[in-house]
């Protein structure tokens, strides 16, 4: 009887392995990467870079990651933001937001240290923007006092209207 049971096991497991389940798609390349941070790719390229603590919520998937450091300011929480409705295929995000739980004015030190590196600044009425050709990149530091200030860096296909 014992044998009887174990053939009908094995052959219950051979079965079980001729499902045929989407495998998780591999980490996507992503456009552009700064300090180590990817700026764009699926949640495999997420997951690759150190980010976890993934949340669903209603605007989509945010995953984060502790400990960051940029041009040597922090440490700092980052977190991408994968899309929902997916629009094809699986999730993807386009840029990752900085900041600093507690001091607002933490992120406020990479404004000169990227004046310093040759970046270029403008100021709009939310947030003071970088970019430095002809690379891709942008940064946008928060300038409003309401809630935790952020930076989001991104790399944008390029595009006719003007940054600043």
């Amino acid at each position: 009887m014992a044998r009887r049971e174990f053939c009908l096991m094995l052959a219950m497991l051979a079965l079980s392995g001729c499902r045929d389940e989407p495998r998780p798609e591999p980490p996507a390349k992503p456009s552009s990467i700064f300090e180590g941070l990817p700026l764009s790719g699926n949640l495999a390229t997420a997951l690759a870079a150190g980010f976890g603590n993934c949340l669903d919520g209603t605007r989509g998937l945010r995953c984060r990651k502790d400990g960051v450091m940029l041009m040597g300011v922090g440490p700092l929480s980052a977190a991408i933001d994968l899309d929902v409705p997916v629009k094809a295929g699986e999730p993807r995000f386009d840029h990752v937001t900085i900041w600093h739980a507690r001091d607002q004015s933490s992120v406020l030190e990479l404004s000169p240290l990227l004046a310093k590196a040759g970046w270029r600044s403008c100021l709009t009425p939310d947030a003071e923007r970088f970019w430095r050709p002809p690379s891709p990149l942008r940064i946008a530091i928060d300038t409003n006092y309401w809630g935790s200030r952020r930076l989001v860096i991104s790399a944008p296909p390029p595009s006719r209207i003007a940054y600043c």
